[in-house]
């Protein structure tokens, strides 16, 4: 059995827990849930920060409950997970606002987003944005 990419992760950036909110950092998600996608049109995602000075991983949880490494990014570094990622795939931020853009939604990209910052050694995560076809 292979470990989740998500486990992975946190072991590999050393972090020492895992949370959801707390009063010092909040990620939160501003779409409406779920999200109805088009096949074929561009998908935007926002994930908005309490705290501007991080950056923040793009994770997608497909149907099956697989989670996806999509993309990092921060003020000064956009770095994604495979090449075949920034065809796919558009990331940016700006203020306290990291932004994922699915340039041609697919059956494959049905699923949940999740933005997720590590800060001081612990992972914090949004809330699931759910993206499906109708």
């Amino acid at each position: 059995a292979r470990p989740a990419p998500l486990l992975l992760l946190a072991l590999g950036l050393g972090c020492s827990g895992i949370h959801g909110h707390r009063d010092d950092v909040n990620l939160r998600m501003l779409e409406p849930v779920p999200i109805h996608a088009q096949e074929g049109k561009p998908l935007q995602l926002r994930c908005v920060s309490s705290k501007e000075d991080f950056g923040v991983f793009w994770i997608h949880q497909d149907k099956a409950g697989t989670l996806h490494f999509i993309v990092f990014i921060s003020s000064s570094i956009t770095f994604a997970g495979k090449q075949q990622a920034s065809q796919r795939y558009a990331a940016w931020k700006n203020d306290k606002s990291f932004w994922l853009k699915v340039n041609s939604f697919q059956p494959q990209d049905e699923g949940n987003y999740f933005c997720v910052a590590n800060i001081n050694r612990q992972l914090y995560f949004s809330p699931g944005q759910p993206a499906f076809l109708p």
